[in-house]
């Protein structure tokens, strides 16, 4: 069975990111190098935050992202990769979704989260910023975009923007969701 894995935009673009939040300089070598070693079809879903703000956007959390015109920005760029990931099912494909928890956009399980941040964060960036459970806007677009037809695929955040981020626990959790046929 042919394996496809949707990824979060900065996983194969870490440039992508604000200022200073890159892990790496460019690719996520052990994640992709992960899903070559499974034979994945990797398929690069778009940067939200990149496609609204820009590169010179700082660091913001839901709540700020959190706007009519935000949500209706990802409702159109989630639009074309829910009708792809239709498509890969529908062909027999083990669909595999790969956020990026802590993120405000592509988050899975955590979100960054503070409703008290109304401009720049008055945190430094090297320090943790708070999350809260639940999918960031885009993935929650992009998985209600998809309803039901979700079932058919596995969704896992990479918590590469957490501050206790574990690479090889990470890897692992990814690993277990590429290997695993069925919902999430």
């Amino acid at each position: 069975m042919r394996t496809v894995c949707y990824l979060a935009h900065c996983l194969l673009n870490a440039n992508a990111k604000v200022d200073e939040g890159a892990r790496c300089a460019g690719v996520s070598a052990p994640v992709v190098g992960l899903l070559r070693e499974h034979g994945a079809t990797i398929r690069q879903m778009p940067c939200p935050e990149l496609a609204f703000g820009g590169t010179r956007r700082f660091w913001a959390v839901r709540e700020q992202y959190d706007t009519p015109a935000f949500r209706a920005h990802c409702r159109t760029l989630a639009a074309p990769v829910a009708e792809q990931i239709r498509a890969d099912l529908a062909a027999g494909a083990r669909v595999v979704i790969i956020g990026i928890d802590g993120s405000p956009s592509m988050g899975v399980e955590l979100t960054a989260s503070a409703g008290d941040w109304g401009g720049r964060p008055d945190k430094p960036r090297d320090e943790d910023y708070p999350v809260t459970p639940g999918p960031g806007l885009f993935t929650e677009t992009l998985l209600g975009l998809l309803g039901d037809d979700v079932a058919g695929a596995r969704v896992v955040g990479i918590g590469q923007d957490l501050f206790d981020y574990d690479e090889p626990a990470e890897l692992a959790k990814l690993a277990a969701a590429v290997e695993h046929t069925g919902a999430r």
